[in-house]
């Protein structure tokens, strides 16, 4: 399940527990919005939960209520898609490559996923490197 950040509503701390509690509704459909809470183990690429902000993709993976997973997936801007996105080993190659970009069909930033490179969200093509 994909879902675009609507609003941060709580980000927990001392006495709210490890967790993030988000306004969210579906992507790229919409719909009606609902309220996430998603405890900090479950963010799987994530730096911090308090990095999650407003327009923002994540993939979920749901058991019932309970999200077990969430990923990042794209972000708005770059800043902010950096800033939240876990460090990934990047292996060398001979060639410049695209780690990240702004996706024209989705209109967000997202990492490149493949060889050759495409967002993460629909497929389209990465800009390629001249």
């Amino acid at each position: 399940m994909r879902v675009i950040i609507r609003e941060v509503l709580n980000v927990g701390g001392f006495f709210a527990g490890e967790t993030v509690t988000l306004a969210v509704q579906s992507w790229p459909d919409g719909g009606p919005e609902q309220t996430l809470t998603i405890d900090d183990a479950a963010l799987t690429n994530v730096i911090a939960r308090h990095l999650l902000a407003p327009g923002m993709v994540l993939e979920l993976v749901l058991s019932g209520d309970r999200v077990e997973h969430a990923s990042l997936l794209a972000a708005p801007d770059y800043t902010s898609l950096q800033m939240a996105l876990r460090p990934q080993p990047i292996e060398p190659t001979p060639v410049p490559r695209v780690l990240s970009f702004r996706c024209r069909t989705c209109n967000l930033w997202t990492s490149a996923v493949g060889d050759p490179p495409v967002c993460g969200l629909c497929g389209a093509s990465a800009p390629r490197l001249s």
